[in-house]
């Protein structure tokens, strides 16, 4: 049993319930003569941000028409892959981002996620959903969530990082509190939110400063740390029972940051027997005095009891992550954080060099002789199961 859980697909007719007011504005998919999904047109697309390179559509795996073809898609998973169920995720690039104005958003979303569940029903117990959330509306965002439970949805999928008007470069998630009622609704209901890059550029590595002359290399890694804002924002302290599935970065950085993580938070400073008494005699936990000898911009008893626990606690609990299989550091990061917090991926049909990556993913995990048989059927598809509930 396998269960593929970072795949794309583009519903040809993800755009067709958008109708009234919005339809003028709305994205149409354009095809080839080969019946090749290439562009899209979307009157409603925000302008550029200057600064920013977003991808245009139609993004990566145009070139195999199972991007948009069931039919394709489900012989290649047959047939070829030998998968028997896939989490699918929306072909983000050219159309979708968090500047659209929130109420053609809202139907956007609906419309694309009516389009998957269509196809949830033409192949039930194989295709599960990952409903789009248009995100710039919280409230929008909640009942697109409440919807998607109760037409049968696995999860929600969102940016790693929030990118909108107010800033469109992007911050990190958990430190928006605008967010935070979105997050308890879906620890409420018992949701997954995946965390998957959508391709419109809004990045800090996207700025000129980095793109010129390849400094991108040295640019934050927004995405992770979106990730760490989760646990030092204290969002995973008060809803304890969020999971997030984190997708196409690797394994290779999960255990140096991990270390490093609890080496800074928790670690005590060093003290000096001359040191000057502080100002205030208010005791200071070991971060907040960290961050007092650091002149930290804001006052240390902000940060102060936030993460009430080692960062590899919240690794442990709250967070899943796609595989890589053709990564060497995937051994050590499985035995570092235990197999249990590992789901098997594709990322089907999106084109390595090639196009071929994901018909020798299911043979690599296979033949990898570090990761123990019963490690391998966790990550095929048992921790698939338990975090999705699903009956198998």
């Amino acid at each position: 049993m396998i269960i593929d859980c970072d795949s794309h697909l583009m519903p040809r007719d993800a755009f067709d319930g958008i109708d009234g007011e919005f339809a003028s504005c709305k994205p149409t998919l354009k095809f080839n003569e080969e019946d090749l999904y290439v562009d899209v047109d979307f009157p409603g697309y925000p302008a550029d941000v200057p600064g920013t390179s977003p991808l245009l559509a139609p993004g990566s795996g145009a070139m195999f028409k199972s991007l948009w073809d069931s039919h394709s898609r489900m012989d290649d998973y047959d047939k070829r892959l030998g998968i028997e169920q896939h989490v699918v995720l929306p072909q983000f690039s050219g159309w979708w981002s968090y500047l659209i104005e929130p109420q053609l958003a809202c139907r956007m979303a609906r419309s694309h996620n009516q389009a998957l569940r269509r196809l949830m029903t033409e192949y039930p117990g194989k295709i599960l959903g990952a409903a789009l959330i248009p995100l710039q509306d919280i409230l929008g965002s909640i009942s697109e969530m409440e919807w998607a439970k109760e037409n049968g949805f696995c999860s929600v999928v969102l940016d790693k990082v929030y990118p909108v008007k107010d800033h469109p470069y992007g911050e990190s998630l958990g430190s928006r509190r605008e967010l935070w009622p979105f997050f308890k609704r879906a620890e409420e209901l018992s949701m997954p939110i995946y965390l998957h890059n959508v391709q419109h550029g809004h990045r800090i590595s996207n700025m000129p400063a980095f793109q010129r002359d390849g400094l991108y290399i040295f640019a934050p890694q927004e995405g992770q740390m979106s990730l760490v804002s989760l646990i030092t924002s204290g969002l995973l302290d008060e809803f304890s029972k969020l999971q997030f599935v984190f997708t196409e970065a690797g394994t290779a950085f999960i255990k140096p940051l991990v270390q490093w993580l609890d080496k800074v938070l928790e670690q005590p400073v060093v003290d000096y027997d001359d040191q000057e008494q502080p100002l205030s005699n208010r005791t200071l936990t070991k971060i907040g005095e960290r961050l007092r000898r650091a002149r930290a911009l804001y006052p240390a008893q902000i940060f102060l009891e936030k993460n009430k626990r080692p960062a590899s606690y919240y690794f442990k609990n709250n967070f899943y992550f796609t595989i890589e299989t053709e990564e060497p550091e995937l051994p050590e990061a499985v035995e570092f954080l235990g197999a249990e917090r590992f789901l098997f991926a594709t990322d089907y049909p999106h084109d390595d060099p090639g196009g071929k990556m994901k018909f020798e993913d299911v043979r690599l995990l296979k033949e990898n002789p570090r990761i123990s048989e019963a490690a391998k059927e966790l990550i095929r598809w048992q921790n698939a199961r338990r975090l999705f509930n699903l009956a198998i």
